[in-house]
Parts: structure tokens; sequence; C-alpha cells
């Protein structure tokens, strides 16, 4: 009866405990999936930002212009590829297209003059002007498998005059997707909107079909990927792969219209349940055996009455003088036991109760290290899972972070390059005759290629540091040269900008103990906004003014202003509104917010929709430098 009622406590606790492990279990994949589609996606945009930079290369305009000659260009495109593979060896090929899509320049020979202009990604972005990337391709030039990003390049007036390209090897991608572990033997499938397989462990498979190796894409992502409706639900189910069964998990890789699939085979899963098994049969096991060595204790003593009415029995026996007296007795014993007993304990100091009350006492104590043990083994269970969900938890935060720093790194170069192309377009225009003019357009361009030097040691120096608050560079900063020079930007920025201009500038001697570089990036990014945001023709105004022991920096618009829901969203990262006309990556004001708060002060700011909006902030003015 113990072995029965041990077994069935042994199976109750393995069928739960087995039960909480796989779940823990498929919790812990679903986020494991989450955090390789996301850097997935974030690798996918990077090469498109890489192939977008490369559109805006001074040296493919100046071919396009016809001032630089084909091969002067593909060595200058062969230059930037060798510079790029020094660090990740996955190039294969920079190259430019023009409208009718035939390759013009290229880091490859044998890829002059191809024709692309019959394939899907370079009619998208032909048809859609934006950048695109290709499923999985077969190079002509020497058969490799291949990605394609291409990017229009756009002129001055707003016209796409030909294309950049950047390929690279889809091995890439079966490299990097390595790099996120899926318990021992898990392993993740990229499939293209093609159903062709992008990346897989086994590079024999890849460009192969899906369908012809058993990853069936469920209903719905068939139907998602048709009417590219984006879907970020898991989809798993139980499939056989070659006699074994396996988990697969699917996710919509949002970028380009792939599906990840995770793999777990399902005998991975039962790996921990049967561990768990095994311990409990074992623990079964001893306490089984301990519970005979009970059980005979227990018989023993039960028995111990038995054996002392025997031996009175049988000593009345070999005395036939006490033979009358002995049945008398024993009849008299079985009339009123309790009489007998008594009189049984005066000879053999035994009580009859005591085996009966050790027996109870002996079962209360089982029940009570079971009960024990079933709450020990709980408390361990739910241990297990909160470290687990602590850990996944971390596993995000570091990828978060990641992502944060190469986007950041980025946005940061984006506000230099703007100024840098606005002075070289002033000087290349020819309508600035004075020499004074041009040396200080030249020298705005040294500065700011000065400040991108700067801004990139800046952003390394921080990712190297592994800190989640802005360093800062403090100098002593003469303010009201500063305030001059940030004023003076403004005001030719706005003009530039075809935007009207009023100022007002309040400022007398005084010193700053800042980042200068920092904060000119703030005010940069600030009046970029005010432009963006706001029409042609209206009104930008900038005060810079000295109050007290501070010195404040206002710009304020008329531009289409801010919506009330969104005022509470404005300062978080990746947050870009409702404006998809407006191209940004919500970065802005999120860095801007972070370096004012990192030199003790706040950025305000009021809006009104469709009338405008204002941002300022403050600066001390110290007196003990």
């Amino acid at each position: 009866m113990i072995i029965l009622l041990l077994t069935l406590i042994s199976y109750i606790i393995y069928n739960k405990s087995a039960s909480i492990i796989n779940k823990d279990a498929e919790a812990y994949m679903e986020s494991q999936l989450d955090r390789a589609q996301e850097n997935i996606d974030l690798l996918i945009k990077i090469n498109q930002l890489e192939t977008e930079k490369l559109s805006l290369d001074l040296n493919v305009k100046s071919f396009l212009d016809h001032k630089m000659s084909v091969r002067a260009l593909n060595n200058h495109l062969t230059a930037m590829m060798q510079e790029k593979n020094n660090s990740s060896n996955y190039y294969m090929d920079l190259f430019i297209i023009n409208k009718e899509g035939h390759i013009v320049a290229t880091t490859m020979p044998s890829a002059m003059d191809l024709d692309l202009s019959t394939r899907k990604y370079f009619q998208e972005a032909k048809d859609f002007k934006k950048t695109v990337t290709s499923d999985i391709l077969t190079a002509k030039s020497d058969g490799s498998l291949i990605i394609i990003t291409v990017s229009p390049i756009i002129n001055d007036a707003k016209q796409v005059i030909a294309y950049a390209g950047t390929a690279i090897y889809a091995e890439f991608l079966s490299n990097f997707i390595k790099t996120f572990e899926l318990g021992k033997i898990g392993y993740y499938v990229i499939i293209d909107s093609n159903n062709l397989i992008l990346s897989h462990p086994n590079e024999k498979l890849i460009a192969t079909q899906a369908t012809n190796i058993n990853y069936d894409i469920p209903d719905e992502f068939r139907l998602n990927r048709q009417t590219k409706v984006i879907s970020t639900i898991n989809k798993k189910h139980f499939f056989n792969n070659n006699g074994s069964k396996e988990l697969q998990m699917y996710k919509l890789i949002e970028s380009n219209n792939w599906v990840l699939t995770a793999v777990l085979p399902e005998s991975e899963l039962r790996e921990k349940s049967l561990s768990l098994l095994i311990y409990v049969i074992v623990i079964g096991i001893l306490v089984t055996i301990l519970a005979v060595f009970i059980g005979t204790y227990i018989s023993d003593k039960i028995s111990i009455p038995i054996v002392a009415i025997t031996r009175y029995i049988n000593h009345a026996a070999r005395s036939s003088l006490l033979i009358s007296k002995s049945i008398s007795d024993s009849i008299n014993g079985f009339k009123d036991p309790e009489e007998h007993f008594v009189h049984d304990h005066h000879e053999n100091h035994v009580k009859p109760d005591d085996e009966i009350g050790n027996l109870t006492r002996s079962f209360k104590n089982l029940k009570e290290y079971l009960a024990s043990a079933v709450h020990q083994f709980n408390d361990e269970s739910e241990q297990l899972i909160k470290t687990s969900q602590e850990l996944s938890y971390t596993i995000e935060a570091t990828s978060g972070r990641t992502a944060k720093f190469i986007s950041v790194l980025s946005h940061d170069l984006k506000t230099s390059i703007t100024l840098i192309k606005g002075y070289a377009k002033g000087i290349l225009s020819g309508i600035i005759d004075s020499d004074e003019v041009k040396s200080r357009f030249l020298e705005g361009i040294y500065n700011s290629a000065e400040d991108i030097e700067r801004i990139t040691c800046d952003i390394l120096d921080s990712a190297y540091e592994a800190q989640n608050i802005p360093k800062l560079y403090t100098e002593k900063v003469d303010m009201k040269k500063f305030a001059s020079k940030l004023f003076e930007t403004a005001k030719q920025y706005a003009k530039d900008s075809q935007r009207q201009f009023e100022g007002l500038l309040l400022c007398e001697e005084g010193m700053l103990l800042i980042d200068s570089i920092k904060i000119s990036r703030v005010w940069n990014n600030l009046l970029n906004n005010a432009v963006k945001f706001s029409h042609e023709g209206s009104k930008i105004q900038v005060h810079i003014i000295q109050e007290n022991n501070k010195i404040t920096f206002k710009i304020i618009d008329e531009g289409i202003g801010i919506a009330t829901d969104d005022m509470d969203k404005i300062f978080d990262i990746f947050y870009t509104g409702q404006y998809d006309d407006k191209k940004g990556y919500g970065l802005g004001l999120f860095i801007a917010k972070s370096f004012i708060e990192a030199h003790d002060s706040k950025l305000y700011f009021t809006s009104q929709l469709q009338k405008g909006s204002t941002f300022w902030f403050s600066l001390d003015i110290r007196e003990d430098i």
C-alpha cells in the first residue's frame, strides 16, 4: 500500500514539474526568437543605411556629373569595400546603376554593364523611390549566393539620377544567426519571400525551397506575406522531421517580409523532464526502502502481543496442572480482551495500544515529510522560473543597448554631415564672391569634420565603458563667442532653407563649463527639426538671452506642431509620431534630452497643433572658473 502511494505521488510530482519546465522552455524559446528577429531587422537596417550612405558619396555624385572617370570611381569603390571588409568580411561588391538598370561602376569588372532592369528589387526601388533589399540571389559574375540592397541617388532637384547598390554574401546571415544559442542543438532558419532558404546551419540547403525539406510555414504567415500584413504572433507546432519530433516557432521579419523559424527537437525539451523523472524515481526507491524498514519495525511491534499469547499457551500446555487454568484464562481473555492484555502487560511490560499509536504517528510523520518535500520542490521550481525570466530580461536589455548604440552612432554623424553639405553647396554654387565668406564656409567644413571625428571617438568610448549615460568632455567656453556661433549657424541654416529668420541675441561676457560639441549637436538637432516640420517661407525665431546666472537658448517655429497624444512620447527612443512623410529615426530628441540632462539641465517645449512649437534649454554661467 505504501509503495503504491509513493508511486502515485511520484507520478503526480513528475507530471506537474515536467509541465512547468516545458512551459518555461517554450517561453525562453519565444524570447530568444524575438531577440534574434530584432537583431536581424537591425542588421538589415544597418546594411540599408550603408547603401544610403554610398548614394550620398561625393565621388559618386562627381562621377554622375561627369567629373570623374569610371576607372577612378571603380578604384574608389574598391577602396571603400576593402575598408569595410577589414572589420567584417562579408561585402562582395559595391556598384552604381544608371536609370535604365545597367551597372556603370563596380568593384568587379565582370559585372560591368550587367542589366538589372528586370530584377524585382530594382523595379521596387525605381517605382517607390526607396531603399530595397532583395531575397537570396545567385550572382551572375561568379555564382555566389548574395543579397543585394539598392538605394536611389537623388540630385538637388529631388530627381532620381541613378542607384547605389551593395552586395553581401548570404552566408553572412547564417554566420550571424549562429551567435544566438537555442538550447544545445536547436537552430534558426531564415526563409525569404520566395520560400527559399536564406540562412541555415547546413550551408548546402541555402537557396533551396523550404517546402522541400519540410519547413512548412503556417497558413497565417502565408496570408500575411501575400497581403503584406505584419504579424508579431509566434506560431508553433510539432512536426515530424526525418522521423524525429521538433518544435518549430515562426516570426515575421518586418524589414523584408522574411520568416525566421526557430527549430528545437522535442527530445531536448524532454531532457530536463527525464532528468527530473530519474531524480523522482531514485528518491521514490529510497523512500520505499525506508518505508519497508519502517513497516517491518511496525509489524514487529504489532506481533509482540501475539507472541506473548503464544508463549503463555505453550507454557501452560507443558504442565497438566495448569491446563485448566490456562484454558480458563484464555477463554476469559477472549471474552474480555482488555483485562487479558492488562494481565499480559504485567508479565511482559507491553502496552497493547502503543503499537497502533506508533503506526499512526509514523503515517503522520511520513505525510508531513512528503508534504514538505512537495512544498520544497515547488519552491525550487518557482526559483528556477524566476532565474530564467531574469536571465531573459538581462539578455533583452543587453540586446536593446546594442541596438541603441548602433542607431545613435548613425544619427550623431548626420547633423555634422548636413552642415558640411550646406557649406560645400554654398561654395560650389558660385554665388559667393567674398573671400572672407568662402574662408568662413571652409572653416565650417573643417570644424564639422572635426566634430564627426570627435563624435565617433566619443560614442566608441561610451561603448567600451558600457555606460547608459553620456560621457561629457567639459571645457571652459567663452559664452559670448559660443552664443554668437550658434546664433550665426541658425541664421545661415534658416536662410539656406528658405525660411524667414528673426533673432534676438542678448549676451554679455562670461564663461560656461560645458561639452561644446554635445551642446552644438543639441542646437543643430532642434534647428533641423524646426526646419523639417515647417513650410518654406514660414518664420523661425531664435532667442539667445542671458538672464541672471543662466543663458537660455530658444528656437520657435511656425510648423505643424505636436499632437496632445504625442507630447508624452516625443522624447522616447525611436518614437517618430505620426509623420510618416518626414524622414527620421526617432533618436534626435532622445539624444538631445540626454545630453542636456547630463549638463544638469532640462529640455523644455510647448506646442500647438498646426501652429508651431517652441523648444528651449538653459545653461549655468560659471563665475568660479
